[in-house]
């Protein structure tokens, strides 16, 4: 484990002595997708219950190779929507829950950028790829049909990666300072449930059901 942080530590280190680093705020207004698949064939349903629109917000930091190149990370809070319908269809039973819970998450985006030649006065294109490391620490419950009073049951994983794909326009202010505005996709490449059980069942979300959030949202900032 020293040696890895070790290893991380120099290349940061060296990144940073090669490049200009360049600091910046970010906010972004996002749709939240839910892609949910049943992987079984049983009595029991689960599939998506709706989208939703949320934000994020936080620094950015760019280590520019030149003009036209560089890494791109940050640390941007993010409140998820996850909406969920369990729907149990067995003669016996046949009933219907809903439930929508808030995933409070850190996000850590791990991308290269290109930017184009200025196609006017102080104004680039730019184009985005990467990943998107997402860290849950916190499923906020916010509403359920029929509604319950009893305990949450948490049953989201804490870690999550995302393929991230974006572009937008960078305006210079001056000689450090830029505005930018920007459209991205993020779409989540693990499955979210964790291996825990239905509350009162022995039904395991992560061996029949897989749960991923994909984001379309715009982006707008500044760089100083």
């Amino acid at each position: 484990m020293k040696k890895i942080s070790l290893l991380f530590l120099s290349g940061f280190l060296a990144i940073s002595g090669f490049s200009q680093v360049t600091l910046g705020l970010r906010l972004s207004p996002a749709l939240c997708i839910n892609r949910v698949r049943d992987t079984k064939n049983d009595d029991f349903e689960i599939s998506n219950n709706g989208s939703g629109a949320r934000f994020a917000f936080g620094p950015t930091v760019d280590f520019k190779f030149g003009d036209n190149y560089a890494f791109s990370t940050g640390a941007w809070y993010m409140s998820t929507r996850t909406g969920l319908t369990f729907k149990n269809t067995a003669p016996s039973m046949n009933y219907t829950y809903k439930e929508i819970v808030s995933l409070q998450s850190i996000q850590i985006p791990i991308t290269f950028k290109a930017y184009t030649n200025e196609i006017a006065t102080n104004m680039k294109l730019y184009f985005q790829l990467g990943g998107l490391a997402s860290i849950n620490f916190y499923e906020k419950f916010k509403e359920s049909d029929p509604s319950t009073s009893g305990d949450y049951d948490s049953k989201y994983n804490v870690f999550n990666v995302s393929l991230y794909v974006g572009a937008g326009v960078q305006y210079k202010l001056g000689e450090s300072n830029a505005l930018f505005g920007g459209l991205y996709y993020n779409r989540g490449l693990m499955n979210q449930f964790d291996n825990s059980s239905i509350s009162g069942t022995n039904f395991k979300l992560k061996d029949n059901a897989k749960y991923n959030t994909d984001l379309v949202g715009l982006e707008v900032g500044v760089t100083f």
